[in-house]
């Protein structure tokens, strides 16, 4: 496949929109497993956040082996991820981490799975570290129609895969939630997405046995990133309306995780369990603040 977008060919079925900071060997990881996938129909939509001239030595590596757009954006992910969303060619678009790897046949069966449910707008799945054990969170056990109620365990963005049409039809991503984002709320990016989805009436369904592989996340940095996930999770409930009530049962689940863990002396995840609660709190009682961001985010991607 050549290394850049061609109006002389036809759009590929799948853009893969991969937003990169600070990473090069992850990244490289990735392209490999691109590389060998058994659907060869798809792009790249690479969006750089590096210095100029970072990356050019690993798109250099893979010109000739893949499609890839290469585009810059300032910083913040879901800024990034709308910027690609704008250059995506494709009628499915799925989001790959830069740190995430591909199996050899996902990109064929998405495709599949798009074909055998055409009332579907997005479709979810799981990610597995090397050992096949699940990575970045909890997920439902079978396979199921995505709602209000288990969109919180219907995977993250890298095992997220939605229609083009659907995508921009919602204007893309909140700009003010998710990592680096000029907010406290560096996270819930994903799921709002999908809770946008699901307030059109759109159709999403998760399918346990399509995994993306992503390495477990690192000890380093944990209490910082549970404070911050933890405030993108509270906004995320006040924007589509989760009461009081529910709040309440989800800061009871923490307490009740938290004194487990006191109990086993495992006073570290009490520690994050107390972050989330506190997180949750604030993110939820903060929900008037940067109001527009969603309707600014549509006009900056999209042009309208």
């Amino acid at each position: 496949m050549p290394s850049s977008t061609d109006a002389s060919h036809p759009p590929p079925r799948v853009s893969l929109l991969v937003c990169t900071r600070g990473r090069s060997a992850q990244l490289e990881r990735l392209f490999a497993s691109l590389a060998v996938q058994t659907c060869p129909d798809f792009e790249v939509v690479l969006v750089d956040q590096n210095e100029p001239g970072t990356l050019e030595p690993i798109v250099g590596r893979y010109r000739d082996r893949l499609t890839i757009d290469h585009a810059r954006s300032a910083p913040g992910l879901s800024r990034a991820r709308n910027v690609g969303l704008a250059r995506c060619r494709g009628d499915l678009i799925a989001f790959p981490d830069d740190d995430c790897w591909y199996p050899a046949g996902l990109v064929a069966e998405v495709v599949r799975l798009f074909a055998d449910h055409p009332q579907a707008d997005a479709v979810t799945g799981r990610t597995l570290d090397a050992t096949g054990r699940e990575s970045l969170g909890a997920f439902l056990a079978a396979d199921q129609a995505v709602d209000r109620r288990n969109v919180w365990f219907s995977g993250n963005s890298n095992g997220l895969f939605v229609r083009r049409e659907a995508a921009r039809a919602i204007g893309g991503f909140d700009e003010t939630l998710g990592v680096g984002a000029a907010t406290p709320f560096r996270s819930g990016e994903e799921t709002d997405f999908l809770l946008r989805l699901l307030g059109q009436g759109r159709g999403v369904v998760f399918r346990h046995g399509l995994t993306v592989h992503h390495d477990q996340v690192a000890e380093t940095g944990r209490h910082a990133r549970a404070a911050d996930y933890a405030r993108g999770f509270g906004r995320v409930l006040r924007l589509h309306r989760y009461g009081l009530f529910y709040l309440a049962f989800r800061l009871a689940r923490f307490t009740a995780s938290g004194g487990r863990a006191l109990l086993r002396r495992d006073t570290g995840t009490a520690r994050d369990k107390v972050l989330w609660a506190i997180g949750t709190v604030s993110g939820y009682c903060a929900a008037r603040q940067v109001a527009a961001g969603t309707a600014a985010g549509e006009q900056r991607a999209f042009g309208r």
